[in-house]
């Protein structure tokens, strides 16, 4: 007979159409040490709530169909389809996620940006455990900072201090750097960096096999000024992307699609989603074309929590 963990982990499997990274489950298992009885608030010393996938592992599923996929949930707006958000707070939409180039394989890292600030995502690490423990060192100078103005009472510190000393049972237990010497030691610090094919305007780059990919004519920076400011070379650029995902390189498709993705007017999006879809089934990347589908049919919800009752 399963467990209910495992029918709640059954239903993640089933509605994601992947498994989570082992992390995520570990991460769970941490939350309710360290908040047996609200384990999705088990973060409330750093600002930040368990939301998305955790949602189900804490039964605010059990016996519910949401009138919308649960791939919509806690998905913002601009979210690409590669990033799933698992953690929430500290303004201007901040949310952390994995970005997961292939999720079939677990393969990516984990990252965050403001939803509400430019559209510029930060590698955060490998784990959710090392995007909490990056953010929590830079919560700490926050703190710190308001300790030094009157601002903020001392025990801040000591929920801090505890907050650490249980995530380090867990891991990063070889990192024992804190504060500004932490974040400027391991901010943007990821095992799939050096898998990157190329940059895009927000940050993260495509990861695709290097035979998969070439450069289109113009590269990165140049390419991202021509989007913003040279409108006329669209058309053009979108014909190399597709004449090359015609001649067997995906990630040149892939590249120009995420480009676009959060650049502006109907045309732009329209475009992306072209470029996109096609990459991933050229990619075989099944998930993330569901994810784009369901994202572009649903993409201007009035809340990111599907729960959320709709007036």
């Amino acid at each position: 007979m399963s467990t209910r963990l495992q029918q709640r982990q059954a239903r993640l499997r089933a509605e994601y159409g992947f498994d989570f990274p082992d992390d995520f489950y570990q991460f769970w298992e941490f939350a309710n040490r360290v908040s047996p009885l609200e384990p999705l608030h088990a973060l409330a010393a750093i600002d930040l709530v368990l939301v998305g996938p955790f949602d189900v592992l804490a039964g605010r599923l059990d016996g519910q169909v949401p009138r919308h996929s649960l791939l919509l949930h806690w998905r913002y707006h601009d979210d690409p389809p590669e990033f799933f958000t698992t953690l929430v707070g500290g303004g201007d939409g901040l949310h952390f996620g994995y970005f997961l180039d292939d999720p079939e394989r677990k393969e990516g890292c984990t990252c965050s940006y403001y939803a509400r600030d430019a559209y510029e995502l930060s590698v955060d690490g490998d784990t959710i455990f090392e995007s909490v423990r990056l953010h929590l060192e830079y919560y700490q100078a926050d703190v710190q900072a308001s300790l030094e103005e009157g601002i903020e009472e001392g025990d801040a510190l000591k929920d801090l201090e505890k907050l650490r000393n249980s995530l380090l049972r867990y891991a990063t237990a070889d990192r024992p750097e804190i504060g500004e010497a932490y974040t400027e030691r391991y901010a943007g610090v990821s095992q799939r960096e050096p898998r990157v094919v190329a940059e895009t305007c927000e940050g993260m780059g495509i990861v695709v096999p290097r035979e998969k990919y070439r450069p289109l004519s113009l590269r990165e920076k140049k390419l991202w000024q021509t989007l913003r400011k040279e409108k006329d070379k669209l058309p053009s650029l979108i014909e190399e992307a597709r004449q090359a995902l015609r001649e067997g390189y995906p990630g040149t498709a892939l590249e120009l699609g995420k480009n676009l993705w959060a650049t502006g007017n109907e045309v732009e999006a329209e475009a992306a989603y072209e470029l996109l879809d096609a990459a991933y089934a050229a990619l075989e990347r099944e998930t993330l074309r569901r994810v784009l589908h369901t994202h572009r049919a649903q993409r201007d919800l009035p809340s990111v929590d599907i729960l959320e009752p709709e007036e």
